[in-house]
């Protein structure tokens, strides 16, 4: 097991990842390369791999607890059981056909949106072009106004509190549009 943070704020994933002793490698995705690869769109969410690297469950909202329960409307011990059940026995619930039909596959915008978030951090890293940061975070957020990696992902990017009001606007729209996003939904108790 492994964990990735994805964040560009390197400083910050350091000292969450350093309150407690941790189990695992932390990794801090700062471009989002293992979002795109995996199909993660909101966080925090779980792909399993085996040894193989064969993706054996696709992407999924995976809460580690239920303290945000009423809020995610996610029961975390479904996954948790699954993920059990397949490391003690290698029984997974989901076959291939299943695995495919699950998986969030981006389509052009979500691409383009990506690319635009990716040039933003480049730029601010390289401390030349603030007003482009600005544009592309920006163009970013045009494409993908739903995908919670580059929404709420961005706020920090651009001086926003990514749990203050900002955030809950976007809470408000996302929720209006359904909560889109991850398609297995499990453990979800608000759909059947």
């Amino acid at each position: 097991m492994i964990a990735v943070a994805l964040d560009a704020d390197e400083a910050a994933v350091r000292e969450w990842a350093t309150k407690e002793p941790m189990s695992m490698p932390i990794l801090i995705d700062k471009y989002h390369i293992v979002a795109d690869l995996y199909g993660i769109v909101n966080v925090p969410a779980a792909v399993w791999v085996d040894e193989n690297n064969k993706i054996v469950r696709p992407a999924d909202s995976v809460p580690g607890s239920d303290m945000f329960r009423s809020f995610t409307n996610v029961d975390s011990e479904v996954h948790h059981n699954l993920l059990r059940k397949w490391v003690r026995t290698g029984e997974r619930d989901l076959d291939d056909r299943q695995v495919r039909e699950f998986q969030v596959l981006p389509n052009q915008n979500l691409q383009l949106a990506r690319l635009h978030r990716r040039i933003a951090i480049a730029l601010r890293d390289s401390g030349t072009d603030a007003s482009g940061v600005t544009v592309h975070l920006a163009r970013a957020e045009e494409l993908a106004p739903l995908d919670w990696t580059i929404r709420r992902g961005n706020m920090p990017l651009a001086g926003v509190d990514p749990f203050g009001d900002e955030f809950f606007k976007f809470v408000g729209q996302w929720s209006q549009a359904g909560r889109p996003g991850f398609k297995l939904g499990t453990g979800r108790t608000d759909i059947k």
